[in-house]
């Protein structure tokens, strides 16, 4: 009994010497038990980091963290977005560069893995060079269209903002109905600002936006315009336009391509296809962000299971059951990842393809502070502009205003 008393003690002593990670998440079926299983490789590969999931309540899930962290009882990491990142002071962020680029724990490599829009826009964006997230899928809007209207109307598939509009003008003429709706309203007017000339998004040197300009202005009145004339719709029925969509009142909407098997038409065939992107595109690369609660060793530890699950065929077995794009070049070269994305007969293979289809002009903007701020600022001003509480230079010259102010920590 004493001998083994004396070897219980001993392995308790050896568990808590081991670096304690936990990562708190809000999936559920394939994912969670993807991470599940991650996490249980991970731990047992290895002797020193022991890695805990907990899945939390998804109402609420981001305000939890943000609270938990500044409390200094947080998770080690959760996955989010870049943007989400730049919510946080970043004394509360780990830095990953210091692993990333270590000669014996570092990612070889890793400055060419991600196209050039996500490293720079995102990974790399942050202040003083700090690394606090990495991309582990991407995915991102695309179009979903009424098919058989389209085909009684003789309309093809817009591939242009201008043929959208004249599309949506027959179905409303022929129809009656809204031709096109917007889930992703905020990234459809990042779109129209980042598209248009002598204009950009955030001069992060001089915490300004760089889109109060008369072409964007002129874009936004566009999209008010088209709103007003019954075109466009902003404001769905339901918590999401599919709702809309499968009852027949819009012909198309922009929305997640991870929406697809929401889709229920009623009494029509539907397909997908890419947003009429022309000059940029906003993918959503979503992935682990890393906090630091001042000791390093819990970073170190924390950052041994990120590296660890964007590997290769970790990776591949990630995105498929999130069903996802791999956003690294290591894993796009597996043959589990080819195998996967060659089922091209699956909806949601052929969702991610329109998706795929854009990348090649897909983008990243500032994750700095204010810029999810901006996010709501720009939806706000199309929508007092459209329904017309104030004037389209009204509501943009409000909007400049407070993202300004945001950006500078007001």
């Amino acid at each position: 009994m004493i001998l083994v008393a004396v070897m219980a003690l001993s392995l308790t002593a050896y568990a808590e010497e081991k670096i304690q990670v936990t990562v708190w998440h809000t999936f559920a079926k394939d994912q969670e038990a993807y991470i599940n299983k991650a996490v249980e490789d991970f731990n047992a590969s290895q002797d020193k980091v022991v890695v805990e999931a907990l899945t939390q309540p998804y109402s609420g899930f981001l305000d939890s963290v943000y609270s938990a962290v500044n409390e200094g009882i947080g998770p080690d990491f959760i996955f989010n977005y870049a943007s989400e990142a730049a919510k946080y002071d970043s004394s509360k962020l780990a830095d990953l560069s210091w692993y990333i680029y270590d000669e014996e724990i570092g990612i070889e490599g890793f400055d060419t893995a991600l196209i050039e829009g996500v490293m720079n826009g995102e990974v790399k964006a942050f202040a003083n060079g700090l690394i606090p997230y990495l991309p582990a899928y991407t995915t991102g809007p695309i179009l979903y269209y009424n098919k058989t209207l389209y085909a009684e109307l003789g309309l093809e598939v817009p591939t242009t903002w201008e043929e959208m509009e004249a599309n949506c003008k027959v179905i409303k003429e022929k129809k009656g109905v809204i031709g096109f709706g917007l889930d992703g309203l905020t990234d459809f007017i990042q779109m129209l600002i980042m598209e248009s000339p002598n204009s950009g998004y955030i001069d992060v040197a001089n915490k300004a936006v760089l889109f109060d300009t008369e072409e964007v202005r002129a874009k936004i009145a566009w999209a008010a315009d088209m709103v007003q004339k019954g075109y466009f719709s902003i404001k769905s029925s339901g918590d999401y336009f599919s709702v809309d969509f499968n009852s027949g009142i819009v012909a198309s909407y922009m929305g997640s391509c991870a929406g697809y098997p929401y889709i229920e038409p009623d009494g029509f065939e539907f397909a997908m296809a890419p947003i009429p992107a022309q000059t940029w595109y906003p993918s959503w690369n979503r992935g682990p962000v890393v906090f630091y609660y001042g000791d390093d060793a819990r970073a170190e530890g924390a950052y041994e299971f990120v590296k660890y699950f964007i590997s290769a065929d970790v990776n591949a077995g990630w995105v498929k059951a999130a069903n996802a794009l791999a956003p690294y070049s290591w894993t796009k070269e597996t043959d589990a990842y080819k195998a996967y994305i060659a089922n091209t007969e699956d909806l949601g293979i052929q969702a991610l393809m329109a998706v795929d289809a854009n990348l090649g002009i897909a983008g990243s903007l500032p994750a700095v502070t204010g810029a999810a701020a901006i996010r709501d600022y720009l939806r706000a001003a199309i929508e007092k502009a459209a329904s017309g509480d104030m004037t389209v230079d009204e509501a943009w010259t409000e909007c400049v205003t407070l993202s300004n102010a945001a950006l500078e920590g007001k």
